[in-house]
C-alpha cells in the first residue's frame, strides 16, 4: 500500500465522519454559530470567508454542505449577492468580484451579512461586517541600491471623491515556506507612506520574493490586501531543496516508517482478535461433542 493511498484513506475516513457528525447535528435541536471574515484582495475583488459552527454533546462540529447567503445592506434596503455552501470544515467562501455595487448608507459605509437559514433541527445563524472602501496602491523602487515601497492610500467617500488616508499603520509580509513572514510596519499620513525595504530577506534561487501590504482588522476599512513581486531576497545560489520533505511529493522516510509501525500495530491486534475468536469457536464445538 502506498503512503498515497494510505492518506487518501484517511481523507475518506475525516470525511465520512464530518458527514456523520453534520447529520447529528440536523437530527436534534442545536444552536449554530456564524464567522464572518471580509478581505479585499489586490485585484480590487473582496473575498469573504464563513465558518458555521453547530453545538452538539460532542462539543463544536462544523456543519457540512450548508447554504450560506450573502446580502448587501443599507439603510433598511438589502439585495442578495450570492450564495456558497460549507465544505466538511465548515468553511465556505464567497468571492465579490470588481465592480459589483454594494450598497451605502450616507457616510459611505457598507454592511454585508452573511445568513444561514437553518437546516433540519439545526437553528439559523447570521454574522455580518461593515467597511468604507479603499484604495491602496504600492510601488517598488530602486535608487542607490536601497530599496523601497511607495504607499498611496485614499478612503473612497459617500459620492465616490477620494479622501487621503490619515494616521494609518500598515503591516508588510513577504511570502515564507508555509505562511507570510512580517518583515515590519508602514505609517501612512496624508494618503501617503514610505518603507524601506530589509537587505537580509532570503529569496528563491533567483532573489524572487512576494510582498505583502496589509491592512488587518481595521474598524472603518476592514482589511485590506496589495501584493507585488519583488527581485530584492538574498540569492541562495548552491541550496538543493531535499528529495524527501514535508512540502515535496516525497513523504520524509521517518514518516513513512513510523506510520507502517503504526498501521502493523493496529492490524495485528485486529489479527490476534480474529485468531482468538476462531481458538474460542473451536474449542466450544469440542465441548459440545463430549
Amino acid at each position: 500500500m502506498s503512503y498515497k493511498s494510505i492518506l487518501s484513506r484517511q481523507s475518506l475516513i475525516l470525511f465520512l465522519c464530518s458527514i456523520m457528525a453534520s447529520f447529528q447535528l440536523v437530527a436534534q435541536n442545536t444552536t449554530s454559530a456564524l464567522e464572518l471574515k471580509e478581505l479585499k484582495t489586490s485585484d480590487d475583488s473582496r473575498v469573504f470567508n464563513v465558518k458555521l459552527t453547530g453545538e452538539s454533546e460532542a462539543g463544536t462540529i462544523p456543519v457540512f454542505q450548508a447554504k450560506v447567503d450573502f446580502f448587501t445592506t443599507a439603510d433598511g434596503k438589502s439585495e442578495l449577492l450570492g450564495s456558497a455552501s460549507t465544505n466538511r470544515d465548515g468553511n465556505a467562501t464567497f468571492k465579490m468580484e470588481k465592480g459589483t455595487r454594494l450598497l451605502k448608507d450616507k457616510e459611505g459605509t457598507s454592511v454585508v451579512k452573511a445568513s444561514f437559514n437553518g437546516l433540519g433541527k439545526l437553528n439559523s445563524a447570521e454574522a455580518s461586517v461593515k467597511f468604507k472602501d479603499l484604495n491602496l496602491q504600492i510601488t517598488l523602487s530602486e535608487k542607490d541600491s536601497l530599496n523601497t515601497i511607495q504607499l498611496q492610500a485614499s478612503s473612497v467617500g459617500p459620492n465616490g471623491e477620494n479622501l487621503p488616508l490619515k494616521e494609518t499603520t500598515f503591516n508588510l509580509y513577504v511570502q515564507g515556506l508555509f505562511t507570510k513572514l512580517k518583515i515590519g510596519e508602514c505609517f501612512v499620513d496624508a494618503g501617503a507612506g514610505i518603507f524601506e525595504f530589509p537587505k537580509n530577506i532570503p529569496g528563491d534561487a533567483n532573489g524572487n520574493l512576494k510582498v505583502f501590504v496589509r491592512l488587518e482588522e481595521n474598524e472603518v476599512y476592514g482589511e485590506v490586501e496589495k501584493t507585488e513581486n519583488a527581485k530584492w531576497g538574498n540569492h541562495r545560489s548552491g541550496f538543493v531543496e531535499p528529495s524527501r520533505s514535508l512540502w515535496s511529493s516525497g513523504a520524509p522516510i521517518w514518516m513513512i516508517t513510523t506510520l507502517i509501525i503504526l498501521l502493523t500495530g493496529v492490524w495485528s491486534h485486529y489479527l490476534y482478535a480474529i485468531i482468538q475468536l476462531i481458538k474460542i469457536m473451536k474449542e466450544g464445538k469440542k465441548i459440545d461433542q463430549k
